[in-house]
């Protein structure tokens, strides 16, 4: 789950999630039970820093031993845990948070993503143990297959990966579209496939009247979901 965390004065004062991008909701309690992150900085201005909130797969396992209610998959253990009202249930999964950008700064100018990721780990935030710098096209390809073939060994889930330009002058010019910046582009990995029985279909009518069938499926695992029906609007 995507956070943004908020610093003034070299000290921890709020977290958001992501929510729309305008504005998110005010997780501060939730978030301070995580230990991964300073509550103090040594930059004394007014700094936003985003990071992903996630839980390892090792810590999900053991948490499900022992639960009264097993999480069936690590995104919506991490979203239940950080929209849940009681910070002691935050608590008990013990999330981590992984930072990867500087949102906001109040008088630094980075010349690169480089120099801002220098930024976070100096002020001890922690950062993916995988960041590769790719002078030509092959390389990025070559790099996004690395980090594919690494996937199953990693304790946390991924979809994929993000190529960014690394010089801030150029992500300024190429600037954004109304939702996504044009300097970033997630790279996503071939879905997850499992094979299953349909052993009905059910035809549904949607509010303008189009018909939309609906498999239902034996029940089959599938990237941490148990996944028992299936939309086939699609022909293919």
């Amino acid at each position: 789950l995507t956070m943004c965390l908020t610093y003034e004065n070299g000290v921890f004062v709020r977290a958001t999630t992501r929510g729309n991008g305008i504005e998110g909701e005010d997780v501060t309690a939730q978030c301070l039970t995580i230990k991964s992150f300073p509550l103090t900085i040594s930059y004394k201005g007014v700094a936003e820093v985003k990071g992903e909130a996630v839980i390892r797969l090792s810590v999900l396992e053991d948490y499900n031993k022992t639960a009264a209610e097993p999480l069936k998959n690590a995104r919506n253990g991490v979203a239940g845990a950080i929209r849940n009202l009681d910070p002691q249930v935050t608590a008990e999964r013990k999330l981590d948070m992984i930072c990867y950008n500087v949102n906001y700064i109040e008088d630094i100018n980075f010349r690169d993503g480089r120099q801002m990721l220098e930024f976070l780990r100096q002020n001890n935030f922690k950062l993916s143990s995988y960041c590769k710098y790719c002078k030509t096209p092959q390389e990025v390809l070559s790099a996004l297959d690395e980090i594919e073939s690494r996937r199953d060994s990693l304790d946390f889930l991924i979809d994929g990966a993000v190529v960014k330009v690394d010089d801030t002058a150029m992500r300024e010019e190429l600037g954004y579209t109304q939702k996504f910046p044009r300097w970033a582009m997630a790279y996503k990995f071939a879905a997850e496939e499992a094979t299953t029985t349909v052993r009905d279909v059910i035809w549904q009518v949607s509010r303008t009247g189009k018909l939309n069938p609906l498999a239902v499926l034996d029940p089959v695992d599938l990237a941490g979901v148990t996944v028992s029906r299936a939309t086939l609007s699609n022909l293919s």
